[in-house]
């Protein structure tokens, strides 16, 4: 998943919204909610704090160790010849 990807679900959680963009990653002056109509006053002041909380740093290195985890397990069942691959294994890769 992408880092954009992430705050806009984590912004949309709390409120409703069209988009959320990222003007320069490292600089949240850059960062635009684009917000619904129907979003309250309360609604949009929880959304800026989501953004504001956003710690971009943290939330790539999440991403990266999740994505060496799917490495590591998919090479882990690559070198177990006799194992059967199960469901769990194929959702657990994201390949299904």
């Amino acid at each position: 998943m992408a880092i954009a990807s992430l705050l806009h679900e984590r912004v949309l959680a709390v409120c409703p919204v069209e988009s959320v963009s990222l003007g320069v990653q490292r600089d949240k002056s850059t960062w635009r909610i684009d917000f619904k109509p129907e979003a309250t006053a309360q609604q949009r002041g929880n959304a800026q704090a989501v953004v504001d909380a956003f710690d971009m740093v943290l939330e790539e290195q999440k991403l990266k160790d999740a994505e060496r985890a799917k490495v590591d397990k998919r090479a882990s069942l690559l070198l177990q010849p006799n194992k059967s691959v199960t469901v769990q294994d194929l959702l657990d890769l994201g390949l299904l």
